[in-house]
């Protein structure tokens, strides 16, 4: 049975898939996704949304939400008040041996970050389950059509689209779609269709997650952390705080001594929930028990024709650092923009081609990265110290090169030792504060609703060539000046900061990455901008 067409048929309701479709739709386009599962998660995993995916949420105009569903993280010692409210809560990992002995703790790692130098978005610690009908939500009403309990069995590609195959909820439909993008996870059964191999360096260790409720009275004088190593004889693992009365507590267990998920009983995870409180009378209400493996992969490739891999079903790391679903997240925001492109006709289907030359590098330096620090967890060997980056430069101070950037030094350096935003070809833009038409607004606020030109006040030769290239293409263009009394109005720092002088210009991507700037002024402005566009576009 036929169920119809569309555009892009994204596979996975997970918050890769989720952000696809919101993406997409906010482009105009209006996907479908079929989802296996009944309903959204109800367990609060990926929890950590560092400070570029928060930004993302920013732009599609989900931050404040996402802020008031989850907590603030903060320094060590930083914003008590909002601590102890249950507002915030400190990127600090501890040592003890139960939360009823952290007077006796130690600090294993703690990060303070100033987030505000480089960004208008603080970092939110909020479980899946919160943000996902977030997602849901701004998804649907954007456009995009949203099937649970429809499985995805089988695939077949032609020259003009792909024919899916859908089980749903026991009627077999198909569905025509120009492209597939496939956010399904670390086993994703589409990877298998496609015959998509991988690298992995295997699998760190075994674990099940133990939710569960418990009110446990800490006091005011106990330090503040966001997860503790549990170093218990009796119980070994990951203690994570979720959210006021609510845990997290990843256990290991060892197959090859004859141990399995299946060990972990309701009264065994009771148990485990007590010796982690250090608590033996503790009333607990256990959620769930979820295993897991802390596993390394990347994906041989992330593209096959028409079909697109993201998130787990392309990468996947043990969670030290929090990158999952972050780098999840940026890739179905790398993938939105330029499957739109090439859908209402702006730009060549080569374009499509800068998804895996962007992603994948990164996705393999962020698995590479979360599986360092998981199996060293901050004491790094020698070899070790010269591969690793500090967490924030993984998830946003990443550089890309491709075919969509023009410019980019030939020695760019995918992840740089220092965290810099400096308008360089291929990476984030900079942030700056900035007054757009009376408003005090971040720079990432105006440069991620398009194709946006930035150049100085008082010369309108590039204001010009955008307006002569836009009307040439097709291809809106949104030109502004930033610098006194401009449309980012200044006193020259933002602009100068993007490596910008007198008489240049900026040219930004729909996802807020530089894709070409002159320093000053050439001879042609309207020839030289439509060249840069037509390179990333049109394969030029």
């Amino acid at each position: 049975m036929s169920d119809g067409s569309t555009d892009v048929l994204i596979v996975g309701g997970g918050p890769v898939g989720l952000s696809t479709a919101l993406f997409l739709a906010r482009k105009g386009i209006r996907p479908i996704l079929v989802e296996r599962r009944p309903r959204l998660s109800t367990i609060p995993r990926a929890t950590g949304l560092h400070a570029r995916t928060v930004e993302i949420f920013r732009t599609v105009g989900l931050e404040p939400a996402v802020q008031e569903a989850g907590m603030k993280i903060v320094g060590p010692g930083a914003e008590l008040d909002l601590v102890r409210a249950g507002r915030a809560t400190p990127l600090v990992m501890l040592g003890a041996q139960s939360l009823a002995d952290l007077h006796k703790s130690f600090v294993m790692e703690a990060h303070d970050v100033d987030y505000d130098a480089f960004t208008p978005s603080w970092p939110i610690w909020c479980g899946q389950d919160h943000y996902e009908p977030l997602l849901f939500d701004a998804a649907v009403e954007a456009g995009a059509e949203i099937r649970f309990q429809n499985e995805l069995v089988g695939l077949v590609q032609d020259s003009d689209g792909v024919t899916a195959t859908v089980n749903d909820n026991g009627t077999t439909r198909t569905i025509r779609a120009r492209y597939v993008v496939a956010a399904d996870g670390v086993k994703s059964p589409v990877r298998d269709m496609l015959q998509i191999g991988n690298r992995s360096n295997g699998v760190a260790g075994n674990f099940v997650s133990i939710i569960f409720r418990a009110k446990v009275d800490l006091p005011d004088t106990a330090p503040r952390f966001t997860l503790i190593y549990l170093m218990n004889q009796l119980a070994q693992g990951l203690l994570l705080f979720i959210e006021p009365g609510r845990w997290m507590f990843g256990v290991n267990y060892y197959p090859e001594r004859g141990q399995s998920p299946a060990d972990f009983t309701p009264e065994r995870c009771v148990e485990l929930a007590r010796i982690a409180a250090g608590d033996p009378e503790l009333e607990v209400e256990v959620e769930s028990a979820q295993p897991w493996d802390a596993r390394h992969m990347v994906a041989d490739a992330y593209r096959s024709g028409r079909v697109f891999l993201a998130g787990d079903a392309c990468h996947a790391h043990p969670p030290a650092g929090g990158f999952g679903v972050n780098a999840g997240i940026q890739d179905a925001h790398n993938l939105a923009w330029k499957l739109a492109e090439v859908l209402q006709g702006h730009a060549d289907e080569s374009l499509l081609d800068s998804y895996e030359a962007e992603r994948r590098p990164v996705g393999a330096a962020t698995a590479d990265q979360a599986w360092m620090l998981f199996r060293t967890r901050g004491q790094l060997a020698d070899e070790d110290k010269a591969a690793y980056r500090d967490f924030v430069i993984v998830t946003m101070g990443y550089r890309y090169t491709s075919n969509a950037i023009v410019g980019a030094p030939a020695d760019t350096e995918l992840l740089p030792r220092e965290l810099s935003f400096t308008g360089q070809p291929g990476s984030r833009a900079p942030h700056g504060w900035v007054d757009h038409h009376g408003s005090r607004i971040s720079t990432i606020d105006v440069l991620t609703e398009g194709w946006t030109l930035a150049t100085a006040p008082g010369d309108d030769t590039w204001l010009a060539a955008a307006e002569s290239v836009a009307s040439q293409t097709g291809v809106p263009i949104r030109a502004l000046t930033a610098g006194p009394d401009g449309d980012l109005a200044d006193d020259s720092s933002w602009l100068a900061s993007c490596g910008v002088g007198t008489g240049g210009a900026l040219l930004v991507r729909p996802d807020g990455i530089v894709a070409w700037r002159s320093a000053g002024p050439v001879d042609n402005a309207a020839q030289t901008l439509a060249a840069a566009l037509a390179t990333i576009l049109q394969g030029a």
